[in-house]
């Protein structure tokens, strides 16, 4: 069982920290520190454990808050050394994809805001590198734990349990992830189609009623072809983020500009307009990082919610492994600005099999 300890005080030794104090707000620390709001809250949210991502405002077990590291106490020596740190690119400053025997376990925590209504679902994936084409096309397993969490809770709905029990029939998904580490395709409909059956039966000698067999008939029409069930996955935030074709070329100043699709609507894509930029050297860490910043275009086909005209902002950071050039963690965030705001958080970071 897998379960996220919102308890749990994460050690934080290697960085810089402040502690947080009765009744201070995110705001209020950030004018203090004489640091912008935003910028202190995406710091924190990059290595801070995911029971500690700020959301609008610093949660009540929070007890550091992780800063930035101060340059100007930085040695010129130390700091020579850093810069000598450089992102080991391929030929034409390609992000190299190194995915061979990558199988790893992620903690992945989805968090949903409308207003002042927060939902999150937390649970374990699992990805694993199978094979190469001579085509560069890799094959990946993703696998997922039985437990997931809601609002830190396992489900006790009967609608929470049968998306939990009809979910089931997707794993393990085998996927195609081209040479620019983004997902394309799904390589085992057969295997999944003939799960089905199987679990079908399983719902049925346990639930009945309208309810349960309205789910069974929208699972069927998806199940009923390949090309379905690839468009229904699209809206999968796991698969569209980590698999999210960031091993490209980039610039000689390690950025440039480029449109983005992602689902923020179910089975419907949304167009960002966004900067990616690298950091051209390791961080503290020894990571490379990645961000993505842009804003939500109108693409002619209508607008999000409600086809009313809306600010929608995108943040991502990806933050990889300098050997082997995999994931260790990332942070992706849609603000959408309306009368009630909607913010959608995802988080992704390496499991740590001594936490339970």
């Amino acid at each position: 069982m897998y379960y996220i300890d919102e308890s749990e005080v994460p050690s934080y030794d290697k960085h810089r920290t402040y502690k947080i104090r009765k009744g201070d707000t995110l705001q209020s620390v950030a004018d203090a520190l004489g640091i912008d709001a935003q910028e202190l809250r995406r710091y924190h949210n990059i290595y801070c454990e995911l029971p500690d991502l700020i959301e609008a405002d610093f949660k009540g077990h929070l007890k550091l808050l992780i800063l930035a590291p101060e340059k100007d106490k930085t040695s010129k020596k130390e700091e020579i050394e850093k810069k000598t740190e450089k992102v080991s690119l391929g030929s034409n400053y390609k992000l190299p994809f190194s995915p061979e025997r990558t199988d790893k376990k992620y903690k992945v925590k989805y968090t949903s805001k409308i207003g002042d209504e927060i939902d999150v679902m937390e649970l374990v994936i699992n990805v694993k590198w199978i094979a190469v084409d001579a085509n560069k096309y890799h094959l990946f397993e993703v696998n997922r734990a039985a437990d997931i969490y809601i609002n830190g809770r396992l489900p006790d709905t009967m609608m929470s349990e049968l998306a939990a029990k009809t979910a089931q029939v997707l794993y393990p998904l085998k996927i195609v992830v081209d040479e620019f580490g983004k997902w394309i395709d799904i390589y085992n409909y057969n295997e999944i189609e003939s799960r089905w059956g199987k679990i079908k039966s399983e719902i049925l000698d346990y639930y009945e009623g309208e309810l349960v067999e309205g789910y069974i008939e929208q699972t069927e029409f998806v199940l009923e072809n390949s090309e379905r069930l690839l468009n229904s996955l699209r809206s999968d935030y796991f698969l569209r983020t980590f698999f999210n074709g960031i091993h490209v070329e980039y610039t000689a100043d390690y950025g440039f500009q480029n449109d983005l699709q992602f689902p923020l609507e179910e089975e419907a894509e949304s167009v960002f307009s966004v900067q990616q930029k690298m950091d051209p050297n390791l961080d503290d860490a020894g990571f490379i990082k990645i961000e993505q910043k842009g804003n939500y275009v109108d693409s002619g086909f209508g607008f999000l919610y409600g086809y009313t005209p809306l600010k929608v902002n995108y943040n991502a950071v990806y933050v990889l492994n300098s050997e082997n050039y995999i994931i260790e963690k990332m942070n992706l965030e849609c603000n959408i600005e309306k009368d009630i705001p909607i913010k959608t958080i995802i988080a992704i970071e390496i499991f740590d099999n001594k936490k339970k």
